[in-house]
């Protein structure tokens, strides 16, 4: 059997820089507690907590005096809350989403009415509808967007995207909102915020998905980047979305010449290298 990486995969540079950020406040401070999961991934979270640091999911549960803004980033008035009570951050949010964040908030105070093009559940979308006020609403589906079909309306319209959608999905959205709202807006502002490592590792993992027998995505199922790798590969070859070695199905694998193997960008190293050593074995 012959294993194949994807030339890209694993940890991305946001992800990377926030575990490296709180590893460092965590030798300086101690014990630490992140607003919400640093990254939607198990693995790495479990060992984040063997070095002291926790999660927990809303401010009434910190016990201080330091706060970690996990790299999805938070709502401008849940950091304005941390801060009047008298807690210090370190705050991890990726670049890319921070960038997004100063988007929304920009068309916000624009006065348009901003679309996120994403799942209105995820932590990066909560913290974007945080930045676009009152302003903003999320949809995967642009059918179910309040003001779609209302002629009455003088708009003035922003759309973006959770930083880890697909290309092609974003640009299929941004295309039925354009043909709904075109005739009533007064301006449309489109921005790209799709995150380019993203970007690269879909590439990446597609590319590899054509030239083998089965691909093997690894990384969080509850991990939006993560899911859109395995819908990427799914289309293309068989495959299989675990989130740890032990979960691979050596029955379904062994019949295979050549195995493609990729991860999400919250995927930390240890788990691609324990899958890969047990591929290689069977």
């Amino acid at each position: 059997m012959q294993i194949e990486k994807a030339r890209e995969l694993g940890l991305c540079y946001g992800v990377r820089r926030a575990v490296e950020m709180l590893r460092d406040a965590s030798q300086k401070y101690g014990s630490l507690q992140t607003l919400g999961p640093l990254a939607h991934n198990r693995v790495l979270l479990q060992e984040l907590e063997c070095q002291g640091v926790t999660t927990v999911d809303s401010p009434e549960k910190l016990t201080g005096p330091v706060v970690v803004v996990p790299a999805h980033g938070i709502a401008p008035d849940i950091m304005d809350l941390l801060r009047e009570r008298g807690f210090a951050t370190v705050d991890t949010t990726c670049p890319n989403v921070a960038k997004a964040q100063s988007i929304a908030s920009d068309m916000a105070q624009d006065g348009l009415t901003i679309v996120i093009y994403g799942d209105s559940q995820h932590s990066e979308v909560r913290g974007l509808l945080g930045w676009a006020r009152e302003k903003g609403v999320a949809s995967l589906d642009p059918c179910t967007l309040p003001f779609i079909g209302d002629s009455s309306a003088s708009q003035k319209v922003g759309i973006i995207s959770q930083t880890t959608q697909r290309a092609e999905s974003f640009a299929s959205f941004v295309q039925q909102v354009c043909g709904a709202v075109l005739a009533t807006s007064r301006e449309v502002r489109i921005v790209n915020t799709l995150c380019d490592a993203t970007r690269r590792r879909q590439a990446a993992a597609a590319e590899l998905a054509r030239t083998v027998d089965a691909m093997v995505v690894i990384g969080g199922r509850n991990s939006a980047n993560t899911r859109r790798l395995a819908e990427t590969c799914a289309g293309l070859v068989e495959t299989y979305l675990i989130e740890t070695a032990e979960e691979l199905d050596a029955a379904l694998l062994r019949s295979k010449t050549r195995i493609g193997l990729t991860a999400g960008a919250s995927t930390p190293d240890s788990s691609i290298e324990q899958v890969e050593c047990r591929l290689r074995r069977l």
